[in-house]
């Protein structure tokens, strides 16, 4: 039985290993963090390859579960609420912690490390030794490194490439619906409501709360908001603490300058619409997400490989980001049974197919950010304006 070690046990960590684990290989998750990962609270939408693993019936899981909820219809509003333009489109949307303690629970927990951070490797003739910050060394046949945005394996195998910032980012907030008026709740019980604004954009929705529960009444409204910030100090400044810490990429609730905040929240009662600016100003601790392009021209390196964020940032624009990783994941539990398990044939088939995905969306949602933040021509109900892998719905 081949060995896989997976570093990065994020979304795309774990459904990468739970395929595989299912196939019958020896899999071991390794991620750096302490503890079970969180993202306190924030919504992702769900496209189908996100969630395949539960809708297939993965591992224990019955077939058809879900671990998202639907909204029927694509709304926008203008600044004083009225509906500017609606589409059926039934899209899911769930938390990013609702997936993760999904897949998380599938995986079995003696074989998933916390606080094993990847430090290196070393590939032999026919495996690769993992290394990690503690000092140990484990071998395997083969790395798959889903270690993010920020990768350490692919600051080894490819030393240069990092993630260019988009000249954005998304202020992101959630609030319950206990704490919202009857008005908006109108709004928002069935729809996912967006409002174009000048060179910006926003979208809100509705996500299971923290206990999974889709109940209406009893969700989280999820809002994400598009401003710009030129890197010319004043992104650095954003992204400067309330301690003076320099962030990278995310700060989190209650690490924002209050200047910043007071001016978003000024901004947001100004600009927004009126259901949306409630649950804007409802969550006194957003956070905030940079917005970041990157795009690798290779993904396996003899028996070590990168997948998901770690080869190919996308902008959210198409919420294909968790997706992504997925498709990487499946593709290579694929190529594998194609490969009648020749891990070094499966690993050829497998890297044209994913390089030519990734270069396809990072060009997709790159032109979508422009459109929406440099050139100010996204309108209300642009049909090319939807969520999609590799097509709309997809």
């Amino acid at each position: 039985m081949s060995r896989v070690l997976v570093a990065g046990g994020s979304i795309g960590g774990l459904t990468a290993g739970l395929l595989l684990r299912d196939l019958g290989y020896d899999v071991e998750i390794f991620e750096r963090s302490s503890a079970e990962l969180q993202e306190r609270g924030t919504g992702i939408v769900v496209l189908p390859i996100t969630e395949q693993y539960f809708t297939q019936g993965g591992g224990d899981a019955d077939a058809e579960r879900r671990v998202s909820l639907e909204l029927s219809d694509w709304t926008y509003v203008d600044r004083d609420g009225v509906i500017l333009a609606s589409d059926e489109d039934h899209f899911r949307f769930s938390g990013w912690s609702t997936i993760y303690q999904a897949l998380l629970a599938s995986f079995e927990s003696q074989r998933y490390h916390l606080d094993a951070e990847m430090v290196g490797f070393d590939q032999t003739d026919d495996g690769v030794v993992l290394r990690l910050a503690d000092g140990r060394e484990v071998e395997g046949d083969v790395l798959v490194c889903a270690d993010g945005l920020g990768s350490t394996a692919r600051s080894i195998l490819l030393p240069g490439i990092e993630p260019e910032y988009a000249g954005y980012v998304a202020w992101r907030a959630v609030t319950p619906e206990t704490e919202l008026s009857e008005e908006a709740l109108g709004y928002l019980a069935d729809a996912m409501l967006y409002q174009v604004l000048d060179h910006s954009h926003i979208l809100v929705y509705a996500i299971p709360n923290s206990d999974g529960d889709t109940a209406p009444g009893r969700r989280i409204i999820n809002s994400v908001w598009y401003r710009n910030y030129p890197d010319d100090g004043t992104f650095a400044a954003l992204m400067t603490d309330v301690d003076g810490r320099r962030r990278s990429g995310t700060m989190p609730p209650g690490s924002i300058r209050a200047e910043f905040l007071d001016e978003m929240f000024e901004t947001a009662a100004a600009l927004l619409a009126p259901p949306i600016r409630e649950v804007v100003l409802q969550c006194r601790e957003p956070l905030i997400q940079a917005i970041f392009d990157l795009e690798v021209p290779q993904m396996v390196f003899g028996r070590v490989l990168i997948l998901g964020d770690a080869a190919f940032g996308l902008r959210p624009h198409v919420a294909a980001g968790q997706a992504k990783a997925c498709a990487d994941a499946w593709a290579l539990r694929d190529a594998l049974i194609e490969s009648d398990h020749d891990i070094d044939r499966a690993l050829d088939l497998w890297e044209p197919r994913q390089l030519d995905l990734g270069r396809s969306a990072v060009a997709n949602t790159r032109g979508m950010g422009e459109r929406s933040q440099v050139e100010g021509t996204m309108y209300p109900g642009d049909p090319s304006w939807k969520f999609g892998l590799w097509e709309a719905g997809n």
